[in-house]
C-alpha cells in the first residue's frame, strides 16, 4: 500500500510504498528507566533496586538491563557507573538506553592518626596525634602549601599559624562542590589539581602544639567559611568561640566515626549559608 505523510521515527515519508513489516521494521522499541536515576548519585553500599521497562505497539522480543530488573545495581564501587538497558523487537530493530550514575564514599579522615585527642570546636575542630590525615571524599585539591604560615591579622583569611595547609572541593555526595580545609602542624603529601580519592592520604599531622584544624573552607583557598560569613568571634581570638560552620563540621566528622570535639562557652546562634547540605544524624 501507499501512505502518504506517514511518519515514521521522526521523518515524514511522503508517497513511498509501504507494508505492515517495512512499517514495524522503521519502528523501534522504546525504553524507560525509572531506576537508577540519570546523574543520581548513591551513597556507596546503597541497595537500589533496578527499575525499567520496554514497549513498542507490538510485542518486544526482548528487554534486559545490565542488571536485572528488580535486583541490586552495583554501587559497591566509588565512581560513575552505567546501566544499560536493551530492548530487540520482533523485526530486530534494537534500541538501548544508557543511563549514568554516581556511587560515593565519605570516611573518617582521622582513622589513622596515633594518639588521636580531640579539643575545641572553634571556626573548625581541632585534633591533636600524630600520623596520615586523608581525604573524607574524592575531592580536587585547590590548595596544597607547607608554607602558609602569617601574623595573626591573616589567620584563617589568608594563613593559618604553624604552617601546612590542604584544601579541596569535593566532588560526590552530599557536600559535591564544597570546600574543606585540614591545616596548622601538617606536611602535605597532594600538589594543587590533584584529584583524591575518599581514605587517600592528603597531610602528615605531627605531634604538638598548634593542633590541626579540620573545617569548611569559603572557596579554593585558605579562608575559613566561617570568617567568610562574619561568624568568628568578635574578641581578639577569632575562634573563642564554637561557630556553626565548625559545629557543622563537626557533626559531619563525628558522623564518620570521629570523635567529637568539645563546645566552648557562650556558644552563639548562627545558620549555615542558604541551602548548605544536611548529613543524617
Amino acid at each position: 500500500m501507499v501512505v502518504k505523510g506517514l511518519a515514521v521515527a521522526g521523518a515524514v515519508l511522503t508517497g513511498v510504498a509501504l507494508t505492515s513489516s517495512s512499517i514495524a521494521a522503521a519502528l523501534s522499541p522504546s525504553i524507560t528507566v525509572t531506576s537508577p536515576t540519570r546523574n543520581a548519585s548513591y551513597e556507596r553500599g546503597s541497595r537500589i533496586l533496578a527499575r525499567f521497562h520496554c514497549a513498542e505497539p507490538g510485542v518486544v522480543l526482548t528487554c534486559r538491563g545490565s542488571t536485572e530488573l528488580g535486583h541490586p545495581i552495583a554501587t559497591g564501587r566509588p565512581g560513575v557507573h552505567r546501566f544499560v538497558v536493551t530492548a530487540i523487537d520482533p523485526a530486530g530493530n534494537r534500541t538501548t538506553e544508557t543511563v549514568r550514575y554516581v556511587v560515593w564514599q565519605y570516611v573518617n579522615p582521622l582513622k589513622e592518626v596515633r594518639g588521636l585527642t580531640p579539643r575545641r570546636i572553634d571556626l573548625g575542630v581541632d585534633y591533636a596525634g600524630s600520623g596520615p590525615l586523608l581525604a573524607l571524599g574524592r575531592g580536587r585539591v585547590t590548595m596544597a602549601s607547607d608554607s602558609d604560615s602569617g601574623p595573626a591579622s591573616c589567620w584563617a583569611i589568608s594563613c593559618w599559624p604553624g604552617g601546612g595547609i590542604v584544601v579541596y572541593r569535593l566532588l560526590d555526595g552530599p557536600f559535591a562542590g564544597r570546600y574543606v580545609y585540614v591545616t596548622e602542624h601538617i606536611t602535605v603529601s597532594v600538589r594543587t589539581g590533584q584529584i583524591v580519592r575518599a581514605g587517600q592520604r592528603i597531610a602528615t599531622l605531627h605531634a604538638g602544639y598548634p593542633w590541626s584544624e579540620w573545617g569548611w573552607a569559603a572557596g579554593r583557598g585558605p579562608e575559613a567559611l566561617a570568617m567568610a560569613d562574619g561568624h568568628r568571634c568578635p574578641r581578639s581570638d577569632p575562634g573563642g568561640w564554637s561557630t556553626i560552620d565548625g559545629r557543622n563540621m563537626n557533626h559531619l566528622l563525628v558522623g564518620l566515626g570521629a570523635p567529637s570535639g568539645y563546645l566552648q562557652a557562650g556558644t552563639p546562634h548562627q545558620h549555615m549559608p542558604a541551602g548548605w547540605p544536611s548529613w543524617p544524624g
